[in-house]
């Protein structure tokens, strides 16, 4: 990107106000500032504020290199190596992160797996080369305290009017820097309701296959935040255009092309969850998850069961989600979670309509179910079904009128189990170890 005069708006002209910072982050810009630095909110505070949004976090971004912010902050803390940053810690949860300027990198011939290797990311510079060094325009704008200024070195002002999303230098560099940046714009266009400027968009496309080269655990973090405010809907479809579905969740992108692409039930399902009516508050990854990919797991199962599988309902579910769990690596208890969610809503489309699993098999327990701690997000999930036309609203009746039910019988016993409510489990026993005989007889 060019070089040009930053844009500097004064406190007459914007909308950023101290009462809008976090009075942590405004004591450490402070402190910061009475010991001969610069120091500014930076990032998706400065955005979110000029939005009218509560900003969900407060970076700070100085002249002061690392060991001098952890000499001036007795409640500092360095990590990272590749990026060292400071974060000044308030309390048990709260962290303000803390930045030193840096210049962008210089990008070096491709690695073995085709992105750009970068040596040179610790190499401190100017709050103008801090600012180029960032993903998009919108999230470099900064924030000075010290005279109450806003200051715009790459267009982002404009953007922000726009409502557009717009990589900073040439998208094609940027992305082969780090591919999750085009997971990021995905998020932030979803997020904020912004267009994908058009350079920045073909960029995405053309280089879409590079975001398989990212880390699992980067990978699946961005996954989770795609579902944050209420925006997974328009993010997924996102994913979908343009082509990152296609490498990120093939399974996923497979389902969408033969079942109806842009009025694929999908859609409806996040939309669902998006409404939060079936879910207060922040849904937990596996709901997350298995609101992606319930209906084509329904779709397989149902389909082994037309051609004679022999396979257990969970077999079935472990043999669709083994590839994706093992290309994320996600976590043991989320995906065993996922696995008894999904297998509940085979088991209550089976017990509402009262046919047996086809194997001569009873029906499954309705109260054994209903007081497993997986039930409420079960329940949650044939909410979403119900919601999206691919569960029958009998069926949701019957669970809801059996939960109602059993909570009822709960109260009458003067305060029983409750329904849902896990189960203390007995701890095992400890076998006594056998002597082992060796060769040796010892």
């Amino acid at each position: 990107m060019s070089q040009r005069k930053p844009v500097i708006v004064k406190r007459s002209q914007h909308t950023v106000s101290r009462r809008d910072i976090d009075p942590d982050a405004l004591s450490v810009m402070r402190h910061l500032n009475r010991n001969g630095h610069k120091a500014y909110l930076v990032g998706g505070g400065v955005r979110d504020i000029l939005l009218g949004r509560k900003p969900k976090d407060f970076d700070i971004s100085t002249d002061a290199e690392p060991p001098r912010i952890r000499k001036l902050f007795r409640n500092c803390f360095l990590i990272g190596r590749r990026f060292r940053l400071a974060h000044i810690r308030f309390g048990r949860d709260k962290v303000i992160e803390t930045s030193t300027f840096r210049r962008p990198p210089e990008p070096s011939a491709p690695d073995a797996k085709g992105s750009l290797v970068q040596w040179d990311d610790n190499v401190f510079g100017t709050p103008a080369e801090d600012a180029r060094r960032r993903d998009f325009t919108i999230n470099a704008l900064f924030y000075d305290l010290s005279d109450f200024s806003l200051i715009d070195h790459v267009g982002g002002l404009t953007d922000l009017r726009k409502g557009l999303i717009r990589s900073i230098g040439d998208p094609n560099i940027r992305f082969r820097e780090d591919p999750v940046r085009m997971l990021r714009a995905v998020r932030f266009a979803a997020r904020l309701g912004f267009r994908i400027e058009s350079g920045t968009r073909r960029a995405i496309v053309r280089h879409h296959a590079d975001i398989a080269l990212a880390s699992p655990a980067r990978l699946l973090d961005e996954i989770y935040k795609l579902f944050a405010f209420r925006s997974a809907e328009a993010a997924f479809f996102l994913m979908w255009e343009l082509k990152l579905m296609s490498v990120l969740l093939p399974a996923l992108h497979a389902y969408v092309e033969k079942n109806g692409r842009r009025n694929s039930p999908l859609w409806r399902y996040l939309a669902a969850l998006d409404s939060g009516e079936h879910c207060p508050g922040d849904p937990g990854h596996a709901l997350m998850l298995c609101t992606l990919f319930c209906e084509p797991v329904l779709v397989h199962a149902a389909k082994a069961r037309t051609e004679g599988s022999e396979a257990t309902d969970r077999e079935l579910i472990d043999h669709f989600l083994a590839p994706m769990a093992l290309q994320f690596k996600i976590p043991k208890a989320v995906r065993y979670r996922m696995d008894r969610m999904l297998e509940n809503q085979i088991r209550m489309d089976r017990e509402a309509s009262g046919r047996t699993d086809g194997k001569g098999r009873r029906k499954s327990s309705a109260k054994r179910l209903m007081h497993h701690e997986s039930f409420p997000e079960s329940l949650a999930l044939l909410e979403i079904r119900a919601a999206s036309g691919s569960a029958e609203p009998a069926t949701l009746c019957y669970w809801q009128q059996a939960a109602q039910t059993e909570g009822q019988r709960g109260d009458a016993a003067g305060g029983g189990t409750p329904v849902a409510a896990p189960q203390p489990r007995r701890r095992p026993r400890r076998r006594r170890r056998k002597p082992s005989h060796d060769a040796d007889g010892s």
